[in-house]
């Protein structure tokens, strides 16, 4: 097994939690989403450049919506109680 195969195994199960994450509760998978969708890294040279391929990061934008309308659907039901 090479670096690359250990990183996309470990990228795919991060996808995986995410999406869990934000269908059970929404909040950690916000955070997972913004991490896969807007994690960047700088360079050697100084250049910054996105730390995941362009479908990890549409992934990740996918779950940082999805984790957000739960959260607020969560959040709108846990206050209709309240009042």
């Amino acid at each position: 097994m090479s670096g690359t195969d250990a990183l996309d195994d470990r990228t795919k199960k991060l996808i995986t939690a995410g999406y869990v994450f934000a269908i059970l509760g929404g909040l950690i998978g916000v955070f997972i989403g913004q991490y896969l969708a807007g994690h960047r890294k700088t360079l050697p040279n100084g250049e910054v450049v996105f730390s995941h391929t362009d479908d990890v990061r549409k992934q990740g934008r996918y779950i940082l919506t999805l984790g957000t309308i739960v959260f607020v659907v969560f959040a709108i039901l846990k206050l209709g109680r309240v009042f």
